[in-house]
């Protein structure tokens, strides 16, 4: 989620006049968005049997898929920002010390609509008030978060919008999945989270009430389970409407992460952003009972003011109270939604220099909503994207992994200039104390080099391993020639540097997320949707936000009532 921190869009190109496409050319704005590393790649192919520096481990039996936002089209706007980017997904296939690599764009409804009139037609960052009036009603998601598998088919999402089913080994887009009609909200997280126990998959949208562009605080969360059966749907209001990007599971709860970038109907009619910072407010903490639960159930906690960064892990303490460790920056990370103030002030867009540590926290399910809480412990590790053995999801665990920023380290400005997606110089195994877990434990450090960064890792399980035992895959971007390559580690030896260095003879864009899929589980589902359990069924019918607005009426949790013809 902290990305892209030096990405300040400023204007320059002749194929834009006051910061509009005139489109009397093809070509992108002159800005670092669009620029460098960050240079739209714009291209599907494959690559058979990567080269490769070391030895790829032979128990390695799997793919890595990760999704970066690319434009396929020069923006509305000139001072688009990279998460506006279409959908791209990346497989690393790995076997026997080989490894493929295979890319394909995820063929969303916005993607068939722009790819038919060879343009952007989507306007500003999840403002459909900035948009062609040819895809008024047409689902706006890019795709561009996260790429998760479930069921034999990769879902890849971005929380505004429902999730795109994908082949997970020819990465064809199989379409619209709404649960075979089960999910009719207008938006879904792109993180959702897997019980490795039971085999559920939970999940939550906010934003969920109409179409998933009103900047209400309606929130929902669901259960599946293993059967692809929703078991739970549980709707509720957030202290206010802002972004809940990431959550944690523990055995009888999810926690979602309220950050205080709030959302506002009048600033996108007005063409503004969708989000704005406040630093003002607080974070908040909803604490959803996973069985259930009613809406007065849920219990929000707050804390000082801060960004919420992504989950390592959530697992339920002796004494049954929730502990929930992530990383929290001391202020605004997304530099590109400041203020209301800074807005109008015209203040220039930049870079805050942040700290963002792990927190620990520690809530009680007894305690009252509005409790103020503080961190219980604080791992000062200034990285993200943390990453732990997903088969310890809702356990207690021990190892987490992340990048870190070390401005302590070199680095090769006149090489490289600013680093794009931030400073993440560093990768690192962290270790919580097994005999007290309220202080910092073991810290095993790699550094990239004066001209590297990394984007998040993923973990790998070793067959039949401990917690923690198998290996972190990564990519790598040399920012100098800008290429990228994809690096094995040893999981427990990071410092040690990587086993295997893939090299990829392109660039690539700065993703968000990733993860790693046992093939032996794509064979399972492979068998069972040849069998009994039939084909992926991608959505049939429309939204019924769409349905209603082709009315002339508003959808509202499954209430149509008229409206002015508009939406």
């Amino acid at each position: 989620m902290a990305h892209i921190h030096a990405l300040e869009p400023q204007v320059t190109n002749s194929n834009y006049a006051k910061g509009r496409n005139t489109g009397t050319g093809h070509k992108f704005p002159d800005t670092p968005v669009f620029q460098g590393m960050n240079k739209p790649s714009r291209f599907e192919g494959d690559i058979y049997d990567l080269e490769v520096t070391g030895n790829i481990p032979k128990d390695i039996n799997g793919t890595f898929y990760r999704v970066q936002p690319d434009h396929r089209f020069p923006p509305i706007f000139e001072d688009d920002i990279h998460f506006n980017g279409d959908g791209s997904v990346t497989a690393i296939r790995i076997v026997d010390g080989h490894a493929d690599f295979k890319q394909r764009y995820v063929r969303t409804d916005r993607y068939v609509a722009e790819n038919a009139a060879r343009r952007n037609l989507f306007g500003k960052y999840r403002n459909p008030f900035t948009d062609n009036e040819s895809v008024k009603g047409v689902i706006r998601t890019a795709s561009n978060t996260n790429i998760t598998f479930w069921r034999g088919m990769l879902l890849a999402s971005k929380e505004d919008g429902p999730p795109f089913a994908m082949d997970p080994v020819t990465l064809e887009t199989i379409g619209r999945y709404d649960f075979e009609g089960q999910i009719l909200a207008p938006t879904f997280t792109a993180h959702p989270k897997f019980d490795p126990d039971t085999g559920e998959m939970l999940c939550f949208a906010y934003e969920a009430g109409t179409d998933g562009s009103d900047c209400a605080a309606d929130v929902v969360t669901w259960t599946f389970d293993a059967d692809g059966k929703k078991t739970e749907e549980l709707w509720f209001e957030a202290p206010y409407a802002g972004m809940i990007h990431d959550c944690g599971i523990s055995k009888n709860y999810m926690v979602l992460p309220l950050t205080p970038l709030k959302m506002s109907l009048d600033r996108l009619k007005q063409g503004g952003n969708k989000f704005a910072w406040d630093p003002k407010e607080d974070q908040w903490y909803g604490l959803v009972p996973r069985r259930g639960g009613k809406k007065e159930d849920v219990i929000w906690f707050k804390a000082d003011n801060g960004f919420q960064g992504h989950v390592a892990g959530c697992y339920e303490n002796e004494e049954g109270k929730v502990v929930l460790d992530l990383t929290v920056a001391d202020g605004n990370v997304f530099f590109w939604f400041p203020t209301e103030e800074e807005v109008a002030a015209g203040a220039p867009l930049k870079p805050n220099r942040l700290s963002s540590p792990t927190h620990r926290w520690v809530f009680d399910p007894k305690a009252k909503t509005g409790t103020k809480v503080s961190p219980a412990f604080t791992w000062p590790t200034s990285g993200e994207f943390s990453r732990i053995d997903d088969r310890w999801v809702t356990k207690k665990y021990r190892h987490f992994w992340q990048l870190g920023i070390d401005p302590s380290r070199p680095y090769d400005f006149e090489k490289c200039g600013p680093p794009a997606g931030g400073l993440f110089n560093c990768i690192a195994r962290y270790s919580w104390d097994p005999e007290n877990d309220m202080q910092t434990g073991e810290e095993d450090v790699y550094f990239a080099g004066p001209t590297m960064t990394f984007q998040e890792p993923s973990f790998i399980p070793r067959n039949g391993g401990a917690e923690g035992e198998g290996y972190i895959i990564v990519l790598l971007n040399h920012l100098d020639v800008l290429r990228n390559d994809v690096v094995i580690f040893d999981a427990q030896k990071i410092a040690a540097g990587p086993v295997a260095t893939l090299h990829l003879p392109l660039k690539l864009k700065l993703g968000f997320h990733g993860n790693f899929v046992d093939h032996r589980d794509i064979e399972e589902w492979q068998k069972r949707r040849e069998g009994a359990l039939g084909p992926v069924k991608p959505a049939r019918e429309p939204l019924p936000w769409q349905k209603a607005l082709a009315n002339g009426q508003i959808h509202t949790n499954g209430v149509a009532s008229e409206v002015n013809g508009s939406h």
